[in-house]
């Protein structure tokens, strides 16, 4: 019975995702991107912000014309986060020079990539893909197994199997992959050492740093800085790159 749960889990997480090109949704979409082609950016960025925020749908092609339009602004943190986000969608190469380049320009740390981080875009743009795959192998196990147990043969080594198909399935997407950071959106942000408006500070992180998230406590963020140092920062001084 659990490996049919997994199984209807895993299928679930899936197909929920396939839903956005059929979505009415397509209409706002259309308006924005009409809007962004005759150059009228704010009216285009509104619609778009909308529906990232509000509807939690966005594209690669969305993302790159936020971050294009906040960038004619001066606004590099939020250009920083859309591409960030558009980063983790493709693990596009150009995304990544054009983020590094805007990093320098303004002497922003936090910008250094590893390859985990390539692996985590990798795995978000082939999600669907590797779910399917996933599903397949767990369908197949399951019908062998089906097969054996009929014939009173051993199932130990394919039950292993489909139970590290479904641990691996539940776990990656769940946000096991993942690795939160966070942009700081504006100059004059605090780090404490305390959750707390009254501990002591340990400095102020420049606006379009990035930073780690390791935990979530209340208003606060605790995160890493690039040199390795902790602290705490408000939520509502950074954009989460989820």
């Amino acid at each position: 019975m659990r490996f049919i749960l997994s199984l209807i889990s895993l299928y679930l997480l899936t197909f929920s995702q396939l839903g956005f090109c059929f979505s009415p949704l397509e209409a706002k979409i259309s308006e924005a991107d009409s809007l962004f082609e005759s150059q009228q950016y704010i009216d285009a960025y509104n619609l778009y912000d909308d529906l990232l925020s509000n509807d939690g749908a966005y594209s690669s092609r969305m993302l790159l014309r936020m971050s294009f339009i906040q960038e004619g602004q001066n606004n590099y943190s939020k250009a920083l986060y859309y591409l960030n986000l558009q980063y983790r969608l493709t693990a596009d190469r150009q995304t990544l020079n054009k983020m590094s380049k805007i990093a320098e320009e303004n002497n922003l740390v936090g910008y250094q990539y590893s390859d985990k981080e390539f692996f985590v875009s990798l795995f978000n743009n082939l999600q669907e893909i590797i779910a399917i795959v996933l599903i397949t192998l767990i369908t197949i196990c399951l019908v062998i197994m089906f097969i054996r147990k009929k014939q009173n043969l051993s199932i130990t080594t394919l039950t292993f199997f489909v139970t590290v198909f479904c641990g691996i399935g539940l776990w990656a997407y769940n946000g096991g992959i993942q690795r939160a950071q966070a942009i700081v959106k504006n100059n004059g942000a605090l780090l404490m050492e305390e959750p707390s408006a009254g501990g002591r500070k340990l400095g102020v992180v420049v606006q379009g740093e990035r930073l780690k998230i390791e935990s979530d406590n209340d208003i606060w963020y605790k995160v890493k800085l690039p040199n390795e140092a902790e602290g705490y920062i408000r939520k509502g001084r950074v954009l989460e790159v989820k």
